[in-house]
Order: structure tokens, then C-alpha cells, then sequence
């Protein structure tokens, strides 16, 4: 059962590759969503994933002019799931997600998610509007879906999107994966063996701006194959072993 909080607070995770252009206003977009919901408990861990373009410099600018922004550089690029391993661990607030720094999530779709924390153990998130991606994307998008919910039984309607967690339901869960398959590796740990509550909301996107996305690479597709793998046991066999 979630546990309830009148003003929960929230640690955001927002990793970064190269995104100079975009990360500034996306912090702030950010910061209004959670003033719009009144949450005033917060702080943001700011994740340059080995970036080349300044936006190291763009992060530490931003963490000096608030003392609410926390930042951490890797040397090199680490994938989302490390970048979202490092937030977790160093969260301190009772809830604890995450935005992309590319600005790609709309305002009012930030604002309906922090609005559903403390409703459940997990607000899982999923693109409400998948037309504004080019095609091979979306269709990629829907077979890997698929595959998941076939494989672990499961409805959801995305595994890839920007959740947030009850900070403790995490404590249960085993992250090992870097590649873009990481939230479905705890999704699935956390609904499927642990009986985790979860409301999902829709997040209406744009188009970026600025910069490309690096998700679709054969790299990550084979990572998420190993993922699927290594997941199967945890789910089936250990559960099983306890019951």
C-alpha cells in the first residue's frame, strides 16, 4: 500500500547527453510544474551523461544559481539506466523519477504527473500523443511493448516512459541494465513480483528542438534482448521458489 503524503516530497532525476540547447528549459518547465502542484519538498539531480556540447558548463551554471539543482557529470556516456541507478542512490526525497533534459515533455503533462504522486507506488507514464515520432520509431515502439506485456503478462501501455517511484518500493528491486530497457526492468519487477500498485498518465510530447536522440541503436537493441533474459528468472523461478 502507498504510502500517503499531504506534500510529498520529490527528488527528479534529469540526465542529459548533449543538450545544450534544450536543458535550461527544461529545468525550468520542471520547477513550474512542481510549484503549479504545490510540491515545495524537492530537489533536481542534474545528470550530464559525458556531454561535448557545454552543457556540462550550462549544468554547474544553473546548480550555483540554485541550491535546489544538485549536478553530476559522468566522463563519458553511461546510458539512461546508470544515469537512473546514480539518481535513485542519490535521492533523498520520499519520491523519486525522472524528465529527459531535451524539453520533450509538454508542461501539463509534467504538472498531471507530479499531481498523481502519492496515489500509488508508481505513476507510469506513456505518450499519449506517439504520431508527432517518425513511423520506424513507433513501430518499434509498439512491438516492443508487445513483446513485454506477452512475455510478462502484463497491460501496460508503455515501458518507456518518465515514471516515478515511492522511493522505498525501490529498495526491492534489482537495476543492472543500462540500455533503454532499464524501466521496464523495474516495471516489471515491481507490478508483476512485488504486486506494486501504479496509475498511469498519459505525456503529451513535441518535437525536439534542438539535437538528436542516440535510443535507437543496434547496441541497445541486443542489450534489450540480454535484458528480457536476465529478467525471466527473477520473475518466474525465484517467485515461484519462495512460494
Amino acid at each position: 500500500m502507498a504510502e500517503k503524503y499531504n506534500q510529498p516530497s520529490v527528488s527528479v532525476i534529469v540526465p542529459g547527453l548533449n543538450e545544450a540547447g534544450n536543458i535550461e528549459k527544461a529545468i525550468s518547465v520542471i520547477i513550474e510544474a512542481l510549484k503549479k502542484q504545490k510540491i515545495d519538498d524537492y530537489e533536481i539531480l542534474l545528470i550530464d551523461d559525458g556531454s561535448t556540447d557545454g552543457m556540462d558548463k550550462i549544468v554547474d551554471r544553473m546548480a550555483a544559481e540554485n541550491d535546489r539543482l544538485r549536478p553530476f557529470h559522468n566522463p563519458i556516456p553511461k546510458g539512461l539506466g546508470y544515469n537512473f541507478r546514480t539518481g535513485v542512490f542519490l535521492a533523498g526525497k520520499n519520491y523519486v523519477g525522472w524528465f529527459p533534459g531535451d524539453n520533450e515533455v509538454l508542461p501539463e503533462s509534467m504538472s498531471n504527473t507530479f499531481s498523481q504522486i502519492g496515489k500509488a507506488d508508481a505513476v507510469v507514464a506513456y505518450t499519449a500523443n506517439p504520431w508527432i515520432r517518425p513511423l520506424y520509431r513507433r513501430l518499434l515502439s509498439t512491438a516492443y511493448t508487445s513483446i513485454f506485456n506477452t512475455i510478462f503478462g502484463l497491460r501496460l501501455k508503455y515501458f518507456n516512459g518518465a515514471c516515478f517511484f515511492r522511493r522505498e518500493a525501490l529498495k526491492n528491486i534489482t537495476m543492472t541494465t543500462d540500455s533503454p530497457a532499464y524501466m521496464a526492468e523495474i516495471l516489471i519487477q515491481l507490478i508483476k513480483k512485488n504486486g506494486a500498485t501504479y496509475i498511469e498518465v498519459p505525456h503529451y510530447i513535441k518535437a525536439r528542438s534542438y539535437g538528436r536522440s542516440g535510443v535507437l541503436k543496434w547496441k541497445n537493441v541486443y542489450m534489450i534482448g540480454k535484458t528480457i533474459i536476465s529478467i525471466l528468472p527473477r520473475i518466474y523461478f525465484q517467485s515461484r521458489g519462495r512460494g
